[in-house]
């Protein structure tokens, strides 16, 4: 009879729970966003304490506010009804959903390592920012010249391809365009023979100008010693 008692009691209590914890999830639905829906009456509906959000209503716990600190910096500060917006640094741009992670700001011509941001080697460019360097195009592997060598930002440029191509073969820097072959030696022969002349006509002049002095004082000491 006991156990037939017991068993009515703890029945009736566990309905009562149940409707009392149902009245209380009813209630806290109507909590709106930037609010708490507390454990008993007394606290139902709290506004959510500072550096705390809630961005949806009937949450029964605030959300702790986003930090921004180190290499981030606050974009939009954390209100009682949405969290902190970080970004990066300068110097750092952001990676992840939601900015979750910043990586260094490599240049043109630069790649990141575990030491930071590194040129690129020779051989290699990177023409993006926060790029890999990568090697420069291999011309004589189609057969044909550079025509514009490669640098640390850039890739080579490679020129038409070559009569006598072979695969193998080693390309060669095309000759920039401004004349026919031989002719800027030509000009430069020109100028030495004209050098060499003006040298020549200098020295004649130079030494007939003695050998006139050298005269003019012979006739001048026979003078004297008449």
């Amino acid at each position: 009879m006991g156990n037939f008692y017991y068993n009515i009691v703890a029945t009736v209590l566990l309905v009562m729970n149940f409707e009392r914890t149902r009245s209380l999830q009813d209630f806290c639905s109507n909590c709106s966003a930037g609010t708490f829906c507390g454990k008993n009456k007394h606290e139902l509906c709290t506004p959510c304490p500072s550096n705390s959000f809630s961005s949806t209503s009937g949450q029964k716990a605030c959300d702790v506010c986003r930090k921004c600190e180190g290499v981030f910096r606050t974009k939009k500060a954390c209100s009682s009804t949405s969290n902190a917006e970080c970004e990066c640094v300068s110097g750092f741009y952001c990676l992840g959903e939601g900015c979750n992670m910043c990586e260094e700001d490599c240049k043109q011509g630069q790649e990141l390592t575990k030491e930071g941001c590194k040129d690129c080697s020779f051989g290699t460019f990177n023409d993006r920012e926060h790029g890999d360097c990568k090697p420069w195009t291999d011309c004589s592997l189609d057969g044909k010249s550079v025509l514009v060598n490669g640098t640390k930002e850039s890739d080579v440029v490679c020129g038409p391809a070559t009569a006598d191509f072979s695969p193998g073969a080693s390309s060669t820097v095309t000759p920039a365009p401004g004349g026919e072959p031989g002719h800027t030696t030509r000009i430069i022969i020109f100028f030495l023979a004209l050098t060499s002349t003006a040298v020549l006509f200098l020295a004649s002049f130079v030494v007939l100008r003695f050998s006139v002095v050298k005269q003019g004082r012979k006739k001048l000491l026979y003078i004297f010693k008449q």
